[in-house]
């Protein structure tokens, strides 16, 4: 059974720059789930893919019509790490600065952020669940952060596969299990 994970095309929303709130980080983050992909070149030959899941953002699932030609099916379970904003008033950071406090507040479990983590680790659950189920060789087609995490879950339940620092846009990563476990 192979997992073949693929990060979304890149879209036409640049990253921000500058001193933010975390209002206008959140607006950015708007801006950026409702941008156009950067169709690009995209090769997942490496396997034939029996099935296909996308986030249900359009990024994603442009980028997986281009990666798989067979039904591809949309799930929430794949969306994009939810941040939710800090009541920081009008404090101001640069991007990497409000990187770094959403992880360290991730990894703290911090009250701010603590229903977003929960959510996002039983949504990769759920999904790596639903792929054991039915062990095909599939293609899923999500974001950096979500792959992030799916990496780590697909490890622990006897995958082998690449290490993610931060996974490319239209990159295929290939996990495979294949043995019993």
């Amino acid at each position: 059974m192979r997992i073949g994970l693929v990060r979304h095309f890149p879209v036409t929303e640049a990253w921000p720059s500058g001193w933010l709130t975390s209002g206008d980080l959140q607006r950015w983050r708007a801006r950026y789930d409702a941008a156009e992909p950067i169709v690009g070149l995209i090769d997942v030959s490496a396997v034939v893919w029996q099935r296909c899941f996308s986030s249900d953002l359009k990024r994603a699932y442009i980028t997986a019509q281009r990666a798989h030609a067979g039904t591809i099916v949309q799930t929430p379970l794949l969306r994009e790490v939810e941040t939710l904003a800090f009541a920081t008033g009008q404090l101001r950071l640069p991007l990497w600065g409000w990187r770094w406090l959403f992880r360290l507040a991730w990894l703290t479990g911090h009250k701010s952020q603590r229903a977003a983590r929960d959510d996002l680790h039983r949504r990769v659950r759920a999904i790596v669940d639903q792929l054991e189920a039915e062990p095909v060789d599939t293609l899923l087609v999500s974001h950096a952060g979500v792959m992030h995490f799916l990496r780590k879950e697909l490890l622990r339940r006897g995958f082998q596969g690449p290490n993610l620092r931060l996974a490319e846009h239209g990159r295929l990563y290939v996990f495979e299990r294949t043995g019993t476990v």
